[in-house]
């Protein structure tokens, strides 16, 4: 793990020898599906959310580093129909109606974006940003009709995701103390996250999208 410290280190000391750094608070939605084979393709988006904490520091009168350290929750279903038979009583026949099952799954992580933020006017009302992002298995959760099943595929998955993720926003100054950063970032994962084999030697990647506030104060 100490690979995966070290650059957060120098960028983080990289940051705060240039200027003063900027703190935030984090709130947000996420839209979230994997892909990488057949079976994950059937799969569609579903919503959750994010929050967590945020750090921007100043390098230039353009860039920042804004780094990002957050609670996220990807969530993804798949619906499917089936045959359900019914017996009402002894006298009466069998009969069956079709049904739907909605089959909900959610990998919760802790996910450490290290970006590189650029405004793109002068009154810095407008921002790209972007670069790699490390995800941090924690757990996992399934429901069937929006019912617990109670069951963990902790198993399935591996102790990593790696991607790279790309923001655009605006900024609103309220004081000289306070900003909101309101932000629309998409994270696009670049390995296989599952720990087992896939059908036809696939892979499960994650891809997710966000809609960030961010409380900034200085």
């Amino acid at each position: 793990m100490k690979q995966y410290y070290l650059p957060l280190i120098f960028v983080f000391s990289l940051g705060f020898a240039q200027q003063k750094p900027k703190f935030g608070i984090t709130l947000g939605a996420t839209y979230s599906n994997i892909r990488g084979n057949e079976a994950a393709d059937k799969n569609k988006y579903d919503f959750n959310f994010l929050i967590g904490g945020s750090i921007e520091v100043p390098l230039n009168t353009k860039f920042s580093f804004l780094g990002n350290i957050n609670y996220e929750r990807k969530t993804f279903k798949n619906s499917s129909a089936f045959n359900a038979y019914y017996l009402p009583s002894n006298f009466d026949p069998v009969f069956y109606a079709n049904q739907q099952a909605e089959l909900k799954l959610t990998i919760q992580y802790l996910t450490v974006p290290l970006n590189l933020k650029y405004y793109l006017d002068a009154q810095k009302k407008f921002f790209v940003n972007g670069g790699p992002f490390l995800g941090l298995f924690l757990n996992s959760s399934s429901t069937i009709n929006g019912s617990d099943t109670n069951e963990k595929s902790n198993n399935l998955f591996t102790a990593l995701d790696f991607g790279a993720n790309f923001g655009i926003g605006s900024y609103f100054k309220i004081s000289e103390k306070y900003a909101l950063n309101l932000e629309l970032r998409h994270n696009y994962g670049l390995v296989n996250i599952s720990n087992v084999p896939v059908v036809n030697n696939g892979s499960v990647k994650t891809n997710s999208f966000n809609l960030i506030a961010n409380w900034q104060f200085n």
